[in-house]
């Protein structure tokens, strides 16, 4: 194995550790119970860190849960600036939005 696969690797298994993390059902579920009760619709999954998860095993996991529960999500682009002294330097990601 060459050290890029293997960088390629150490990246690729961090962001599905990250995205298990972030797309836990039962942490969705209490998000959305919190912010229904402050009378609110939607339910925005705030990434701190600019990956596209949407391919990841635990986003579709997160898909079939919300499916199932009669939810309606999309991914949305978002941008982050990186650097505020140079602001053409951004990054674009999608972060889902849960809808009911």
């Amino acid at each position: 194995m060459k050290r890029a696969d293997g960088n390629r690797l150490m990246a690729e298994n961090y962001r599905n550790r990250y995205a298990k993390k972030l797309f836990n059902p039962a942490t969705i579920a209490t998000a959305i119970d919190a912010v229904a009760m402050e009378g609110h619709r939607q339910y925005r999954v705030v990434q701190e860190l600019p990956f596209d998860l949407s391919e990841t095993e635990a986003a579709h996991s997160l898909e079939e849960w919300l499916k199932e529960q009669k939810f309606i999500y999309t991914w949305r682009p978002c941008h982050l600036e990186q650097d505020a002294s140079r602001p053409s330097i951004t990054a674009e990601f999608p972060e889902m939005c849960i809808v009911w």
